[in-house]
């Protein structure tokens, strides 16, 4: 097992990916408790659907949960980056549970999306990894994701994985007691989610296996391109952000299909292309997509279910694609983390230091 250094080495992304596992065995021991609050709010009406209001990584974590959240709901779940909510996009959700978003709650567009669903009159819930934030203080009815014990939890590794299980969890015992989520469902999912949660280590290993293997080609990288569709998109769009804010590599994130009028005519030879390939509805054309890709690179990657070969990384699963998220996500949080430490390259410099503290998007 890759292994970053010594006992006083500060805490760094690798080791909040290694700590997950146990977080996530944590949080569904304690399931019953953690999502009963927000569960009780939800099936004391019969909402019309769910908002999600939240940037960075918990925008990216609703996204994960998205599918599976209306698989066991029964009721659409709209995801809004925080501040479009805030200033164009409150409208029309009349009988909606508006849920604020926030790992460290202190998001100052989340806080003011929280105010503008209170001034709309829907019902508000937040969700926070850390205690007595600004928005657990806004907010009546706030609950804890259970992860911040573990402590420090750098660039959201272990927050990801964690609170994308929350919303999961919340879903099931909420669909439940709603009736929109069958008893056999809810048991073959928790099933499922709990096998996810003991695949968790070995697919961190395997993405060791995969850097090691693809070294000098991802140390190498000068533009990523990541892409999915379906419980896959909230995958790409973090692993675009992990690239983007860890190594400052240039990365944007495609829905699968999107990726083909357009993006793809900026492909040349240097470009490096991560296809997230977890949904069973979209597998043939993922497989598709990344044999065509090598007209136009040789640099293409593909995490994918069940899929394997050269330069795939295969989670080796028949787990619900709903629920592959929780481990789809990991590949790209080590290749991150291990990038940095090799090259030793950061997206945080004195500059970009200096630039978000004029933008002060952190409540203090």
């Amino acid at each position: 097992m890759y292994s970053k250094g010594g006992p006083n080495m500060k805490k760094w992304m690798y080791d909040c990916v290694l700590e997950a596992p146990e977080n996530c065995r944590q949080i569904l021991q304690n399931k019953d408790k953690l999502v009963s609050g927000l569960t009780d709010i939800y099936t004391s009406k019969n909402y019309t659907k769910i908002v999600i209001a939240a940037s960075g990584s918990s925008f990216n974590i609703a996204s994960c949960a998205k599918y599976a959240m209306e698989k066991y709901l029964g009721k659409k779940v709209e995801v809004i980056h925080s501040v479009t909510y805030e200033k164009y996009d409150y409208r029309f959700h009349e009988g909606a549970l508006v849920i604020c978003l926030s790992q460290g709650g202190r998001s100052t567009n989340t806080l003011a999306a929280l105010d503008r669903a209170k001034q709309c009159g829907n019902d508000v819930a937040a969700l926070v990894s850390e205690p007595g934030s600004p928005l657990e203080q806004a907010c009546e009815h706030t609950f804890l994701y259970g992860s911040h014990e573990a402590g420090k939890d750098v660039f959201v590794c272990r927050g990801v994985p964690t609170s994308t299980l929350f919303l999961i969890l919340f879903a099931l015992e909420a669909g439940v007691k709603a009736g929109s989520c069958t008893k056999e469902q809810y048991k073959k999912a928790v099933s499922d989610l709990k096998k996810a949660v003991e695949l968790m280590p070995a697919v961190r290993e395997k993405a060791d296996a995969f850097y090691e293997a693809n070294k000098t080609e991802l140390c190498s990288m000068e533009r990523v391109m990541t892409v999915g569709i379906g419980p896959g998109l909230g995958v790409a769009q973090e692993g675009a952000l992990k690239l983007e804010e860890t190594v400052g590599l240039p990365s944007n994130f495609y829905e699968t299909e999107e990726f083909l009028h357009g993006p793809v005519y900026e492909i040349k030879k240097p470009h490096s292309i991560f296809l997230v390939d977890i949904d069973r509805e979209s597998h043939d054309r993922a497989l598709q997509i990344f044999d065509a890709m090598r007209q136009l690179t040789d640099h293409v990657y593909l995490v994918s279910a069940q899929a394997s070969g050269s330069r795939i990384l295969t989670l080796d699963t028949d787990i619900d694609p709903v629920l592959l998220p929780l481990l789809a996500v990991i590949p790209f949080q080590v290749i991150a983390s291990r990038i940095c430490d090799d090259t030793r390259a950061s997206g945080i410099t004195i500059y970009t230091w200096r630039f978000m503290q004029k933008m002060a998007t952190k409540a203090r």
